[in-house]
């Protein structure tokens, strides 16, 4: 794939909205970098250096995600204002500069719980800025992007930010590899946070059009709020969304310390082995899941992304410090084809699914349960290794005269939770435009056979 390729939209005709949608794309770039830092092995490592234990550490990523709970109060004010380019920009602030004191209180705080009680209301405030960010972007990218090619676009955006991924995860964790003290982690996440103020910058130029939706503000809130989680599609699609995010959430935040903690991997080992080799398989292939979605539809693509990210966390479990990297690019290689899958269609139907008139709070009905569900098994998940898990794997360890660590049986629960919810749930989701499950199972063995010698 030659390089300039990486950046052509083409396919959308309109040269105002080509302009629109390629500052979106610049956005996530810097956007990436920022989630990155917050949410994946950094913000492990830093926890780690606090002193922080699991269960410390799920509260402390519990925080941000909370936002969900008052995005209905957001989806209100959108909704009842209409300024929905003001309220993405405040929130995207009021999302990202808290992290700057995140990361300096170490330095001035030394009580161990205060300064954890401090960070977490830091976060807090971040979630109120998730909020209003996040309902401000759906409903905007639901009225600009045109959905006859929203799976080519958003594939597109992600390829880009899965490229920006790569190359800066790399950098940093060499850098994080040799200062991998408070001082290294506060100039990392500064730099994080400086990016992530440029995303939101990039967003000054992108047209907002006219919002779609009745007079809020004679709608009965309740009556919405009934007729959202009843509504006969979007209702089931919501049901999957949070049992899958639970599912997946009691073990997610947990891999990086698994990687940190038992298998000693550097930061530069997981930006290499962890980001590098899914980045380079979901580049490779995110265009095509994109062609899948616009052809076949967003459902039959999240039931078979679902069924094989199922098994991944089963694969961590064969994992010791000797023996890991095999089994971590295993790993990536499946989770870079089918986490886009899940990502596309998941978005792709949350926007399709939800009607064009107050569709900002349909999202924001999500994003609540989601959030709160996720907060939920963030803490859940650091429980249970704390608390549960040891007895229990010391009993199983006796028992089969095998070695399993705290971390493997968060692991194990959570692959049985994915498969089941997404085998039960998922084929209850009503999309018009989507084909039969085999009809692009037939499809990808034709396309395999054609090009096997």
């Amino acid at each position: 794939m030659r390089v300039r390729n990486l950046f052509d939209i083409s396919f959308v005709e309109d040269k105002e909205l080509r302009k629109s949608l390629s500052l979106v794309i610049l956005g996530v770039c810097f956007g990436i970098i920022f989630f990155n830092v917050t949410q994946g092995a950094p913000i492990a490592g830093f926890a780690k250096e606090l002193g922080f234990g699991d269960l410390l550490y799920g509260v402390m990523l519990a925080m941000p995600v909370l936002g969900g709970a008052i995005q209905l109060f957001a989806s209100y004010v959108l909704e009842k204002t209409r300024k929905r380019k003001l309220l993405f920009f405040l929130g995207g602030f009021i999302q990202r500069l808290p992290w700057l004191l995140v990361v300096i209180l170490p330095f001035f705080v030394h009580d161990k719980n205060v300064l954890f009680s401090s960070i977490v209301f830091l976060l807090s405030i971040t979630a109120i800025g998730s909020a209003f960010i996040n309902v401000s972007f759906m409903s905007w990218m639901g009225d600009l992007v045109p959905i006859e090619i929203r799976g080519r676009f958003f594939s597109h955006r992600s390829m880009l930010a899965t490229f920006v991924s790569l190359i800066s995860g790399l950098l940093i964790g060499a850098f994080l590899d040799r200062f991998s003290d408070l001082y290294g982690f506060a100039v990392v996440f500064i730099f994080a946070v400086i990016l992530g103020i440029f995303d939101i910058l990039c967003f000054i130029w992108v047209y907002d059009p006219p919002m779609r939706g009745n007079d809020f503000s004679n709608v009965n809130f309740a009556k919405l709020f009934k007729e959202s989680i009843t509504h006969p599609k979007f209702s089931h699609f919501l049901l999957f969304a949070v049992l899958w995010n639970f599912a997946l959430n009691i073990s997610a935040p947990y891999f990086n310390l698994y990687m940190i903690k038992y298998l000693k991997m550097s930061y530069f080992d997981i930006a290499l082995y962890v980001q590098i080799i899914s980045n380079v398989t979901t580049i490779l292939s995110v265009r095509i899941l994109g062609r899948l979605i616009d052809r076949f539809g967003n459902k039959p693509v999240l039931q078979i992304s679902t069924f094989i990210v199922s098994f991944l966390p089963y694969i961590w479990c064969f994992t010791t410090p000797n023996n890991w990297l095999f089994f971590v690019i295993l790993v990536q290689i499946f989770a870079g084809v089918f986490w886009p899958g899940i990502d596309l269609s998941f978005n792709n139907l949350a926007l399709g699914l939800s009607p064009n008139e107050n569709r900002s709070f349909y999202i924001a009905v999500l994003n609540l349960f989601v959030g709160i569900i996720n907060a939920i098994s963030f803490i859940l998940g650091g429980y249970i290794i704390e608390y549960v898990a040891p007895s229990i794997v010391n009993f199983i360890n006796s028992l089969l005269h095998i070695h399993l660590v705290e971390y493997h049986l968060i692991f194990i629960l959570s692959g049985m939770l994915r498969f089941t919810f997404s085998r039960i749930f998922i084929p209850k989701i009503s999309e018009e435009r989507s084909k039969p499950v085999e009809e692009l199972t037939n499809h990808i063995v034709r396309r395999i056979r054609k090009r096997t010698p």
